[in-house]
């Protein structure tokens, strides 16, 4: 009985957590934070669901150069530092397998994308990837380096609406915001048969999730 109680509530976490994202944010002080959440709810924290969120690993570019950043987790986000919100910065991380009774193990994957300059293109760094090319309100969806023709995302702007994009035969997803703030673009739940092990449990399915933000002013 007990057991099966743990297994539904995995299962629930499961649904819970295959609903969140991981994306880049400037802080009030100027240094950037790494959130988990849904985009429109609550915030996870630590002690909570935060913890079981793998320390990300956060790089940051400049031109052809990368270098590694720190990642502190703080109550409500992982800190990343030295950097700030003009800097362009990556990162990667995963969560726990997901076991719900009667379906296959799931491994799911985030990486998140600060965009400093609109007006710059980016170069892919990402094993599912959200890089602006550089004209306004195009952005190219990859995967493993390749466009994502076909491919759904959420557009999140500043007065908290969503809109749903989908890309064209070249990955390219385009879209128009004027909007003073802060902006989220995400692709949910890419998934692909690759099994594997993580932490003693098996999975079948991995799941890849991208964030991309940036700030008009």
């Amino acid at each position: 009985m007990i057991r099966t109680i743990a297994c539904l509530a995995i299962g629930l976490l499961s649904v819970q957590a295959l609903a969140h994202s991981v994306w880049i944010e400037p802080l009030p002080s100027g240094e950037l934070a790494i959130r988990f959440a849904e985009p429109d709810g609550k915030l996870e924290r630590s002690p909570g669901h935060l913890d079981d969120l793998q320390l990300p690993t956060a790089w940051k570019r400049n031109g052809t150069n990368t270098a590694s950043i720190s990642v502190e987790k703080a109550s409500d986000h992982f800190r990343i530092g030295p950097a700030s919100a003009g800097d362009s910065v990556q990162i990667e991380t995963a969560y726990p397998v997901m076991v719900t009774p009667g379906r296959p193990g799931r491994r799911p994957f985030f990486y998140a994308r600060w965009h400093a300059h609109t007006s710059a293109a980016a170069t892919p760094a990402l094993t599912l990837d959200l890089v602006p090319t550089g004209k306004p309100g195009e952005v190219r969806a990859l995967f493993r380096g390749k466009a994502l023709p076909g491919i759904k995302a959420t557009l999140r702007t500043p007065d908290e609406k969503e809109r749903e994009l989908t890309a064209d035969n070249e990955g390219l997803l385009r879209f128009e915001s004027s909007q003073s703030g802060l902006h989220l673009l995400t692709i949910a739940r890419h998934r692909e048969s690759l099994p594997g092990f993580a932490g003693g449990l098996a999975y079948d399915l991995t799941s890849h999730n991208a964030a991309l933000t940036w700030t008009v002013p």
